[in-house]
């Protein structure tokens, strides 16, 4: 029997990032879709409870059933799967604020003798010219022994992370650090720009769509589209 896929959008409860369009076949069970999303998010899949809203963000269903298909609940084109995040060990990442911090107030932390403000003292004044040695500056042939084997037209992934997606460039990049770039047409909307960088265009893509990246973190391999691999749920 012939697969379909569906476009959906992808939302989360501790992130403020929306993945667009991202094409996903009905045949697949629930428990791997949430391994998918996995990848993508961060939030394990035990984790995960995914709720299905359609275009007018009406709740369309609770997909808590692991063993069904995802084309059971009937999605379509651009509905809204939205990720919610149960682990309690986790916290908002767009929301700094709600991370517990220690706080002590400047009287007493100037009367310790163990802090980093009190060694810094001392150093000063036992080593007045002491000067903070500068960063080493990045080489002009950073990577390049990693450029081997990835050309532009290759199929590739990112890791960490799996982005999928083609080769478009290889090579330096003036308004970036120096050393060697790859950049990469992805398959979905997970980029950063449309492969320009700074007003210079590398490649054409579209919004979101391209990505550079570091050679070591570029796989090269028959690496299909997700929905594509017939090795693939």
């Amino acid at each position: 029997m012939q697969s379909t896929t569906v476009k959906l959008n992808i939302t989360h409860s501790k992130r403020s990032m929306t993945a667009m369009e991202i094409r996903f076949d009905t045949s697949q069970t629930i428990a791997s879709l949430k391994n998918n999303l996995s990848v993508r998010f961060g939030t394990a899949a035990e984790y995960m409870m995914l709720k299905l809203f359609n275009e007018n963000g009406e709740v369309v269903a609770n997909m808590s059933d692991n063993d069904a298909q995802l084309g059971t609940y009937n999605p379509h084109d651009f509905y809204v799967i939205h990720i919610i995040d149960l682990d309690p060990s986790t916290v908002n990442i767009d929301n700094l604020e709600e991370v517990p911090k220690y706080q002590i107030s400047d009287e007493a932390y100037n009367q310790r003798d163990d802090t980093f403000r009190k060694f810094k003292e001392q150093q000063q004044k036992l080593h007045p010219d002491l000067v903070k040695p500068n960063k080493a500056p990045v080489d002009e042939e950073f990577q390049r022994e990693f450029i081997d084997g990835i050309q532009v037209g290759n199929r590739c992934k990112i890791n960490p992370g799996d982005k999928r997606g083609t080769v478009r460039y290889v090579g330096k990049i003036p308004e970036a650090q120096p050393g060697y770039w790859v950049g990469i047409e992805l398959d979905e909307p997970l980029g950063k720009n449309d492969g320009c960088v700074k007003e210079t265009r590398y490649f054409q893509t579209e919004k979101n769509h391209g990505i550079f990246v570091r050679p070591n973190s570029v796989e090269v391999g028959n690496f299909r589209p997700y929905g594509e691999d017939p090795d693939e749920l």
